[in-house]
């Protein structure tokens, strides 16, 4: 069903591919004098220019550009510009496919191949696989698509176009779900998905998303179909993809018929109805909406609608609708007790598939002749002399030595590539086991040297105490308490982050996401600083909204604690540290600036690894090395991004951006 309808889809999204903005169909004088100047034009740039245009019309008026393409064809081909000449059979071939000449395409686009390392351009390269692997598709030679296609994936012209790059992608997830391999399909249409969003593709994403609510409904997993299928046609809608639209409400009609949802199905059937003018899938269409009136027992309404689409069947005379519509014609005659009409119906119903049958004979009986004249041939072989005998079965064996030598070269071959990945990938571990290695080095000297810190500052402190309680000086055993605070804090937070830190590297964070109230979020890092700040006559200068985040709150909390205690630590005493929050594109942006020295290029650049040690804060503040980078991997596993901007001299500010809701987050699979 799907495999059928997509076919015609298909050329409604690939229009879009080569030639991107549409251009006004030629008139005749036009096209007389294009082709004049195809069979005249000798210099290599008018000729390219030509092509470009052959290009554009072999997508949107493909007779023209067939007639084009064979001018330069010919031209070109005669003046022994053989590069120019193969791409002229690229459009050639386009133009072929948009007229449903799929066979004839196919061998114009092999002539073409010989010469294809001539073809002035990589790009041109791209554009011929992509081209013959579209032909391969709609005749069902899927694997000569894919493997087209998997060549275009190894190309720098498609791979740095990423417009090109998605629209590959999601031609090999389409030919892999027509050939009812639903899982590398999924994986390569939500490639897909992801590089029309790079790209700014709109139709492109578009296309994607319906194409992934297909192969969702051929998985059986309807809701998440739905929900592809209806974002997709808001996309579709507000951007004025009207083709795109009524393939969307297609695709839904079919799942809302698969849900017994039979209302639903006939609104999108009966939208679809107005708005397609293709005589096959209107016939198609009102044939669907005949047989939902009379599984809703709406005979009357069914038998208009089947009758219509009879009618369009015999102008056509496309026997296998004409048995559709006089099956429910017949059916629902009878359901009305009106069984004159039912019978009249049903002897044109049995006509009709006596038709068919004798199609289906002659199709056999060919099948026959063809097999007899194929035996007849054998019986004349087997009636050789013994010399042809002996010859050809020498060749045989010769044929079969060189199966045989091929077998083992193929054995060769894949035990040596096999070899070669084992190697591969013995060496990446090799690289990863070092590279663990090292960090467990950084990780021991840095609690080594972070952890030595505020321990040494409580030692001697119980002396100390003793001797002002003795002296009765109370303002030093009040600093000393300031001192063991400040020393405790710091070693708490280090703590919390060397925990944090090593229970990530584990793999045993826990996640537990949820929608909470930013602005909050953000009071409650500032109480645990404020103290610090004040003791340094540093104030925080504050501009929040109420934004929600979708996060877990344990590591969000923790990103924006190692925020703000840089913040503090850096910011120079007596000023101030800025921190606003503002709604961008489904996300709330999070900005902590501190006016304290700056960052140089080299420290920023490797500012979110882990190193040894950390710089000293204003007042001589000890860091513990791993805030940043637990930042970094924190804000990572809530789907958001950090970002940071310094000046040397004028300060720092650090941009953490969070989902704001569960759709942001996993946009494949919430509504």
């Amino acid at each position: 069903m799907y495999k059928k309808r997509f076919r015609s889809s298909l050329k409604i999204i690939t229009l879009f591919l080569i030639a991107l903005c549409s251009i006004p169909v030629c008139s005749q004088e036009l096209s007389d004098s294009l082709l004049m100047t195809a069979q005249k034009t000798r210099s290599a740039p008018g000729l390219v220019d030509l092509i470009g245009k052959a290009e554009e019309l072999s997508s949107f008026n493909p007779v023209m550009g067939e007639q084009l393409s064979k001018a330069l064809y010919s031209n070109t081909k005669s003046n022994g510009q053989t590069g120019l000449a193969s791409e002229s059979l690229i459009w050639l071939g386009n133009s072929l496919i948009n007229q449903s000449k799929y066979d004839s395409a196919i061998a114009v686009l092999t002539v073409a191949q010989a010469d294809i390392e001539d073809m002035r351009s990589k790009e041109a390269v791209a554009k011929f696989y992509y081209t013959k692997s579209v032909a391969h598709y709609y005749i069902g030679e899927y694997t000569n698509s894919i493997s087209l296609l998997l060549l275009d994936l190894e190309m720098d012209a498609v791979l740095k176009n990423d417009l090109f790059h998605s629209r590959v992608l999601r031609l090999i997830g389409e030919v892999y779900r027509a050939a009812d391999n639903l899982d590398p399909a999924l994986n390569y249409l939500q490639k897909a998905l992801v590089q029309a969003e790079v790209a700014g593709d709109s139709i492109g994403l578009a296309a994607a998303m319906n194409r992934l609510g297909v192969v969702y409904y051929q998985k059986g997993e309807h809701e998440i179909a739905e929900k592809l299928l209806l974002g997709s046609l808001e996309k579709s809608r507000s951007n004025g993809f009207e083709n795109v639209v009524s393939m969307n409400m297609n695709d839904l009609g079919e799942l809302y018929f698969a849900t017994k949802e039979f209302e639903k199905s006939i609104d999108l059937y009966e939208i679809v109805l107005q708005r397609n003018s293709d005589v096959d899938t209107r016939i198609n269409t009102l044939n669907n909406i005949a047989r939902l009136d009379a599984e809703l027992k709406k005979y009357t309404e069914s038998i208009k609608m089947a009758k219509e689409a009879l009618a369009l069947a015999e102008k056509v005379n496309i026997l296998t609708y004409k048995v559709d519509a006089t099956k429910i014609i017949a059916d629902s005659y009878q359901k009305l007790n009106d069984f004159v009409n039912a019978t009249s119906f049903y002897n044109q119903y049995i006509n009709h598939r006596e038709q068919l049958f004798e199609v289906e004979k002659n199709r056999q009986v060919l099948e026959l002749e063809t097999q007899y004249q194929t035996q007849q041939k054998e019986l004349q072989i087997a009636n050789l002399t013994e010399k042809e005998a002996a010859e050809r079965e020498r060749k045989i064996y010769y044929l079969v030595g060189l199966i045989i030598s091929a077998a083992f070269l193929a054995v060769f071959i894949l035990l040596f590539n096999q070899i070669r990945k084992n190697n591969k990938h013995i060496k990446n571990q090799n690289l990863k086991l070092e590279e663990l290695n090292t960090t467990k080095d950084k990780f021991f000297s840095i609690i080594a040297h972070d952890l030595r810190s505020p321990m040494v500052a409580l030692q001697g402190i119980g002396q100390k105490l003793d001797y002002y309680v003795r002296k009765g000086k109370r303002e030093k055993l009040l600093e000393i308490g300031d001192k063991v605070d400040g020393s405790m804090d710091k070693l708490n937070h280090l703590l919390n982050n060397l925990l944090s830190w090593a229970t990530s590297q584990s793999g045993g964070i826990p996640h537990y996401p949820k929608v909470i109230d930013s602005k909050e979020m953000i009071g409650e890092a500032i109480a645990l600083y404020q103290s610090l700040a004040e003791v340094k006559g540093v104030c925080f200068k504050l501009d929040l909204e109420d934004l929600p985040i979708f996060v877990d709150l344990n590591t969000a909390s923790t990103v924006l604690r190692n925020l703000i205690s840089n913040a503090v630590k850096f910011t120079k005493e007596g000023s101030e540290i800025a921190i606003t929050t503002q709604s961008r594109m489904g996300y709330t942006i999070i900005q902590v600036k501190d006016q304290g020295h700056g960052i140089d290029g080299e420290t920023l650049e490797h500012l979110f690894q882990l190193k040894k040690g950390s710089e000293l804060g204003t007042m001589g503040e000890k860091g513990f090395g791993l805030g940043l980078k637990l930042c970094k991997e924190f804000v990572e596993i809530n789907k958001g991004t950090i970002e940071v901007k310094s000046t040397l001299g004028k300060g720092t500010v650090f941009e953490v951006k969070f989902p704001q809701n569960e759709a942001v987050a996993h946009p494949l699979y919430v509504a």
